[in-house]
């Protein structure tokens, strides 16, 4: 008798098992999942070519897509004379008139982007900022695109002629490569006078110029600017405070590259006397709509903008390539 009470007990024990969270949502989700109320929208990229346009506004609200921009050269189609007092007296002074030149912009086709989220996916998702970060990325599409149409739209007008050498150094971009560009567009005529130069660069010759063994600063530089003092000569230290070589240095994640060549770029701002290098007509600033897709139980969100870019001053631009 008390031997069948012990295998009584011993069998009891082992089907006494232990109550575990897999058998809570084995079944059924008796313990749910708690989702954090945000969502982590990750990197973008740092948008820097705009500053290298003249930005106009005026066929924002009124008829017409395309706009006339008239500039003349740096003589103007003027040079001075000389005249006797004898022939003048026989013949008069000649007449010269100005020379006058006009670019078209043309406004181009819609940037747009749109999405959809339905009623049921925001029900479930109660919290979570599903429309702010869909709209948040869509401005960084449309940002991105407009970035790199000015780049590209500075890239392709560049005087391929004259405003065009490689690194002095195949891989490296340097203080010499800059200095030397910055004497061309300076020998065009352009001088920044207004401000400094504009340096484009991407990160790996952001690297090279702070590398540079002949700057002393060691605080090298601050987000997109690198504020460095150049070393002039031997035991000299001449200070240039936000800006290197003359250039004020836009650092950027978009590629800047033919295939796997490399390139930086020097455009005199667009405050310059002479006229910008570039400009960039609006027609349609950013446009935000949003509408109600009954049928289906959604919503629907769509971001819009129409411009145009064109080059004025192709001289005014210059790249250093292979760097």
């Amino acid at each position: 008798m008390m031997i069948k009470m012990i295998e009584n007990k011993k069998l009891f024990e082992e089907t006494n098992y232990t109550l575990l969270t897999t058998d809570l949502t084995d079944t059924c989700d008796l313990v749910p999942t708690l989702v954090l109320n945000e969502i982590n929208a990750g990197p973008t990229w740092r948008f820097v070519f705009r500053n290298a346009v003249e930005e106009i506004e005026d066929l924002v609200g009124v008829s017409g897509d395309a706009l006339c921009i008239a500039y003349t050269t740096r003589s103007g189609g003027f040079t001075a004379r000389t005249i006797s007092e004898a022939t003048l007296d026989s013949t008069g002074y000649i007449k010269d008139k100005m020379t006058l030149y006009q670019i078209e912009v043309t406004i181009g086709d819609i940037v747009y982007m749109a999405t959809r989220i339905s009623d049921i996916a925001r029900e479930d998702a109660v919290g979570l900022p599903l429309v702010r970060v869909s709209l948040q990325k869509m401005v960084q599409a449309i940002s991105y695109k407009i970035d790199c149409d000015i780049r590209d739209l500075l890239v392709g007008c560049v005087d391929a002629g004259t405003n065009v050498a490689s690194a002095a150094t195949l891989g490296t971009l340097s203080y010499d490569d800059v200095v030397d560009a910055i004497a061309v567009l300076k020998n065009n005529g352009y001088w920044a006078e207004d401000g400094s130069y504009l340096l484009f660069v991407n990160a790996s010759q952001e690297a090279d110029l702070v590398k540079d063994t002949r700057f002393t600063d060691t605080a090298r530089y601050s987000y997109a600017n690198i504020p460095l003092g150049a070393a002039g000569g031997a035991g000299f230290n001449m200070p240039e405070r936000g800006r290197y070589a003359s250039c004020r240095v836009f650092v950027t994640d978009i590629p800047m590259a033919w295939g796997a060549v490399a390139y930086a770029l020097v455009v005199v701002p667009p405050s310059n006397a002479g006229g910008p290098a570039a400009v960039m007509a609006w027609k349609r600033h950013l446009k935000t709509e949003t509408w109600r897709d009954e049928q289906y139980g959604r919503d629907l969100w769509s971001l819009s903008t129409r411009y145009g870019l064109s080059c004025k001053f192709a001289d005014a631009i210059y790249l250093i390539s292979n760097c």
